[in-house]
């Protein structure tokens, strides 16, 4: 009787943890108000089931991570990412040097110098079907 209790509080647990990653969760971004003195904290974005964490490393560069519980992800990020800054200037990525597809993926993501001082967007397009996802600084 015991054994067969615990194993039922165990499904409901299983059952419960599967529905979580299966549910379609509402759109997130966390993007804290930019500082002038600190450019180096993440930025996520969570929709589509993909999370999205960029951390603004220094040096034009970007520490990515993109996790999913379901699918692969495998992404050329040079390609699908751009800057846009405070006088809304495109600019494109040096290079991508990232892992290779699952669930967890990541890399670092380097663009040319540009002003970060007035604030910038880090733009990444067509992940999981969302058409733009905006990173704030």
């Amino acid at each position: 009787m015991r054994i067969s209790g615990i194993i039922i509080a165990l499904l409901i647990l299983i059952v419960a943890a599967v529905s979580g990653c299966l549910s379609g969760k509402v759109p997130q971004t966390e993007n804290p108000a930019p500082t002038s003195t600190d450019t180096s904290e993440k930025r996520v974005n969570s929709e589509a089931g993909v999370t999205i964490t960029a951390i603004n490393v220094g040096n034009n560069t970007f520490d990515i991570k993109l996790d999913t519980h379901s699918g692969s992800l495998d992404y050329d990020m040079a390609r699908i990412s751009y800057i846009r800054d405070s006088k809304g200037n495109i600019i494109k990525p040096e290079s991508w040097d990232g892992g290779i597809g699952g669930h967890h993926f990541g890399g670092i993501l380097k663009f040319p110098k540009f002003d970060e001082s007035a604030g910038f967007e880090l733009i990444i397009q067509d992940v999981a079907g969302v058409k733009e996802r905006v990173l704030k600084w």
